[in-house]
């Protein structure tokens, strides 16, 4: 097989002895490079003795004996941050844009173009390592430092040694770093050394047996699984237990993936399924949780745009090979490709409704990208390109071996801290940017997230999903609800289609009641990931579910608005709050209903005091429609513009750096009030800031409260509006549907005054509705 899994990480003595070094690294004859063919250029750059000068250089500043730049952010004369903290070992001025047989020039020109330099890092200054762990662990004395170098991009502001803020996070990552092997080198797992490059000559596919082990509860009917050693490939009846690897989408070479890694059995849902039962089929779609949890692993096809593609680098389908480059000396260049999350998260596969779930509720996965495998399971994540150990050497003889992963940067398939790695679960931070590239660094332990973390979690896995495709407008309960399997050890969180509900009570009342009000206004749409104070985007709905479910519509949803909103915090700081601390917290008197259904459920009944036969009600009956009793509703709609008073300072510079304060970059700089209150707006239908004032005074729009409470974490207040239009209904009587959510701030100025819920409410522009309203 010509492909190189994550390969077990043995101690020297288990080592097998086919991984021994081969001794001296050699020129293949069939690539053999004489001086003469590279360019004038290339010929004087001795990249042998450039590692070795860099090696020599960070040890010393490591040692005391030497210093860098100062390490801190700085600005150039255009106002872009950079650090001037590496070492410039070349500039190429323009000539790796230029046609050339160059075989140097043609190495380096593959990763870029245009305008360049090389420049080396120490790799624990990577985008794959957290520094300031890593000097704070007890390995640091111990640990010998590797460089890489990566060609990056040069121009005439930004100082030699320069690279901008981001550079080692995003662009770098992109294109992949460079290492030197050396002639002699061992190719040997060095539990002392952080990071090499591997060469990838494909050989054995082996597994990294993590230790994760959990119950699952059976599935008891319809499980069936392929069996890959029959001559011919079979879908036979199985009992549970028998151990089986799942797959991801693509059927073509997974069989043989899965005899080469020792298992007999593999579950694939479109051929495991029996798709003429629909009995069976929505029974096991049920227990996707379980079945995917309780895999060996899955193999996730991360290239190609359909399931007919295959996996690199297995049986007969190509993969791109590593580029590499041989020096004279024997040492080699080795690009460590782009880093594999780019590539799966650039992938068809990440655009696939139907894969989340698949990927997240494994325990284990094999990615086949388009030039490397990768490995991520719930303590780890590593690349066929790198070496590193999975533990590293303590300091003492009485210290514990300590994970790499704590010190890494973690996955992108989720679990139920989705946030990131340990350093994320934070427990009195608001988080407000959705940065598609940023990553955390270490492994969270798996369900034994706060519920801070779990509920920022959900609101994570919903963006996420909601950005995804799905063929079917049907499939999208079905493809998501394996994720709150995972939410299942907390009792009180779950979810009424797929919206976040809190059942225990806050600040004694009915949770349900308001957790609903809160969670219904707090999503919205938008595609990009800097905040603007209003906010239309275009949006179809899937009309067989409640238009106040995120699930209803089409487009990527948001749970953080501006000013400094994140439902997620929020609603933890109202769980954690006590009555006489919070003072003001109102929700609307909502009642949930199905058509088919005679009584309606009262969320303010559900409370940890009362019986669960109500809320075991809603989970039965998944009730479509709100019934607002005694509705207010805005009642002033003009905007108007208003000096920006708040202004939020971004904390620039790399994960364990000294941060820089920075301006807030893509903030909304026009600012609107409604009858002095700041404004944030949000529709999922395509209109104006006009056109919202004028349907609100034609009655063609209408925005009812739902939630108001000071806010736990600051002075000031906020109240929470669904923005709802007329529709007709089938079923007679006068219905709305939901289209935007508005927030109004309320100021601190504005409470002082305020004694009773009834006080606060007078300061919320809002007069009494006529009559109930019926959102469908």
């Amino acid at each position: 097989m010509s492909s190189s899994l994550v390969r077990k990480q043995l101690s020297p003595s288990q080592q097998d002895p086919d991984d021994e070094p081969s001794g001296k690294r050699t020129k293949p004859n069939t690539n053999t490079i004489q001086a003469s063919e590279i360019c004038a250029e290339c010929a004087r750059l001795d990249l042998d003795a450039a590692f070795q000068r860099a090696s020599i250089l960070y040890r010393k500043v490591r040692d005391g004996t030497a210093m860098l730049p100062p390490p801190g952010l700085q600005k150039s004369p255009d106002g872009r941050l950079y650090y001037a903290d590496a070492i410039c070992m070349h500039r190429f001025g323009t000539r790796l844009s230029t046609p050339s047989s160059c075989p140097m020039c043609m190495f380096f020109g593959g990763m870029r173009v245009k305008r360049y330099k090389l420049l080396a890092f120490r790799s624990s200054e990577s985008w794959m390592f957290r520094l300031d762990a890593l000097k704070d662990s007890g390995s640091w004395d111990e640990m010998q430092d590797t460089v890489f170098m990566a060609v990056v991009p040069d121009d005439d502001v930004i100082p030699a040694v320069g690279h901008e803020e981001f550079w080692l996070e995003k662009d770098i990552p992109s294109v992949g770093g460079i290492y030197r092997l050396g002639a002699e080198e061992s190719t040997e797992t060095d539990y002392n050394i952080l990071v090499r490059a591997r060469e990838m000559e494909g050989g054995k596919v082996s597994l990294w047996a993590c230790g994760v082990v959990k119950e699952c509860e059976p599935v008891e009917r319809g499980f069936r699984l392929i069996d890959c050693w029959a001559k011919k490939p079979a879908v036979k009846y199985k009992p549970w237990g028998t151990t089986y690897a799942a797959l991801s989408y693509t059927v073509l070479d997974a069989v043989a993936v899965t005899k080469e890694l020792g298992l007999r059995y593999l579950w694939v849902d479109r051929l495991c399924i029996n798709q003429s039962d629909n009995e069976e089929k929505g029974y096991l779609i049920s227990r996707m949780t379980t079945i995917y949890e309780a895999a060996e692993f899955t193999i996730v096809a991360a290239a190609g745009s359909g399931a007919s593609h295959g996996l690199p680098g297995i049986q007969n389908t190509p993969r791109n090979p590593q580029p590499k480059y041989f020096l004279d000396s024997g040492s080699l260049l080795l690009s460590t490709f782009p880093d594999p999350r780019r590539d799966v998260l650039e992938s068809s596969h990440w655009t696939r409704g139907w894969t989340y779930q698949e990927g997240i509720l494994s325990k284990r996965r094999i990615v086949f990208t388009k030039n490397q495998v990768y490995w991520e399971c719930q303590g780890m994540a590593t690349q066929e390109s790198l070496n590193m150990p999975l533990f590293l050497t303590p300091s003492s003889d009485d210290d514990d071996e300590l994970r790499m992963a704590d010190f890494m940067l973690t996955g992108i398939f989720k679990n139920d801290a989705y946030s990131g790695g340990i350093a994320s679960n934070q427990a009195d931070m608001v988080i407000m940017e959705d940065d598609a590239f940023r990553l955390d660094y270490g492994f969270p332990v798996h369900q034994e997230a706060t519920t801070r973390a779990q509920l920022r979690s959900l609101n994570e896995h919903i963006r996420a999903f909601s950005k995804r495709n799905l063929s079917y407008d049907l499939d999208v309960i079905p493809a998501f609800s394996g994720i709150l399997g995972m939410y299942k050890t907390n009792e009180n969180l779950s979810l009424l289609h797929e919206m976040p509900i809190w059942y225990g009570d806050i600040c004694g009342q009915s949770g349900a009641q308001v957790s609903f009000a809160l969670t219904v206004t707090s999503w919205y749409h938008r595609a990009g990931s800097s905040h603007q104070l209003f906010v239309a985007e275009s949006c179809d709905r899937r009309t067989h579910l409640p238009s106040w479910s995120w699930a209803a519509w089409k487009g990527p949803v948001a749970w953080r608005s501006p000013p400094n909103f994140e439902h997620g915090a929020f609603l933890e700081d109202l769980i954690t709050s006590n009555a006489e601390s919070l003072r003001f917290l109102w929700a609307a008197d909502v009642y949930l209903h199905h058509p088919d259904q005679q009584t309606p459920i009262h969320l303010r009944d559900i409370s940890t005091h009362t019986p669960s036969t109500t809320r075991i009600r809603v989970g039965e009956e998944n009730p479509t429609l709100i019934n607002i009793k005694a509705p207010l509703v805005l009642k002033y709609f003009t905007r108007k513009p208003t000096t920006k008073q708040w202004s939020w300072v971004r904390r620039a510079g790399r994960p364990g750096r000294e941060p820089l304060d920075a301006d807030s970059g893509g903030w909304d700089e026009t600012w609107h009030r409604i009858a002095g209150r700041l404004c944030f707006i949000a529709v999922s239908v395509p209109m104006t800031g006009e056109e919202w004032t004028k349907r609100h005074e034609d009655g063609k729009l209408v925005s009812v409260l739902m939630f108001a409470s000071r806010d736990p974490s600051s002075e000031h207040a906020r109240a929470s509006f669904l923005t709802l239009r007329k529709v007709e209904s089938v079923e007679g009587g006068e219905r709305w549907e939901r289209v935007g959510v508005v927030a109004l701030i309320v100021p601190s100025v504005s409470l002082v005054r305020c004694v009773t819920v009834g006080d606060f409410l007078k300061q919320v522009p809002v007069r009494e509705g006529d009559g109930e309203i019926v959102v469908q």
